[in-house]
């Protein structure tokens, strides 16, 4: 295990300058990540819901909240206190209905509450999953929400369903020891956070959801000391130990 120390401080020296808020024009899925011999920060990119408030209609949509700045933090973190190789640049977005997404051991989904899922979507993440892939779902919030991906994820799985983790649960120790589920949200949330998996037949969890929560959103900003850097510690703890469990499971 590494020792538990200032992540966020750490990050802090290791940006050097502060990146840019990203515009909608400037959401590029096509960008190259470069070395495919490093590991790869593959988001999700898919067609979502309007809701009544109009979101999805204004801004970045949903599937790219906290791009690219959350992919560079935390692949910044996770270089510096892990031996994985990797670095700030190697993310990428790919569909979820993609035959690529093949190649990558773990997915990041931002909003699943906004996903719509197609057939052909369904298919693929069943087959990826089969295959030994993990998915993380972040940033959702609400009954709303999370009815929207307890749905999206029988059409892929009709034989399983979420399970509420607990902190005894392998993932939560599996780098870091994480000593609490009791999370602060970045912003006002429906209720507590909570987290979920979904498990195979042989106790592999397959997928690991933040509900009424945002670690991204703590990624994002932790560069700028606009989150508190004991939270924003700990949402990079919950992150670098899905990897290292989706890796390695």
């Amino acid at each position: 295990m590494k020792p538990i120390f200032a992540l966020a401080l750490a990050l802090l020296i290791l940006s050097g300058s502060v990146m840019p808020i990203l515009s909608l024009d400037e959401v590029d899925p096509a960008r190259d990540p470069g070395d495919v011999n490093l590991f790869q920060f593959a988001r999700i990119r898919y067609n979502g819901y309007v809701d009544f408030l109009g979101m999805g209609s204004w801004g970045p949509p949903p599937w790219a909240h906290d791009y690219p700045r959350a992919e560079k933090n935390f692949l910044k973190i996770l270089l510096e206190v892990t031996s994985i190789q990797t670095t700030p640049d190697s993310y990428l977005v790919l569909d979820m209905d993609d035959p690529l997404i093949m190649n990558y051991p773990i997915l990041y989904v931002s909003e699943p509450g906004y996903w719509n899922i197609t057939d052909e979507e369904a298919a693929n993440l069943r087959a990826y999953l089969s295959r030994g892939g993990f998915v993380i779902f972040d940033d959702f919030r609400g009954i709303q929400e999370w009815e929207n991906l307890t749905a999206a994820m029988r059409k892929v799985l009709p034989e399983r369903s979420f399970q509420e983790l607990t902190l005894d649960d392998p993932i939560f120790h599996c780098f870091y020891d994480i000593e609490t589920l009791d999370m602060v949200p970045p912003y006002a949330v429906p209720g507590k956070p909570r987290f979920y998996g979904i498990f195979d037949e042989q106790k592999r969890l397959l997928a690991v959801a933040n509900h009424n929560n945002d670690i991204g959103d703590y990624w994002e900003w932790a560069d700028e000391s606009f989150m508190p850097v004991n939270l924003s510690n700990e949402a990079f703890k919950f992150g670098v130990n899905y990897i290292i469990y989706g890796l390695t499971h």
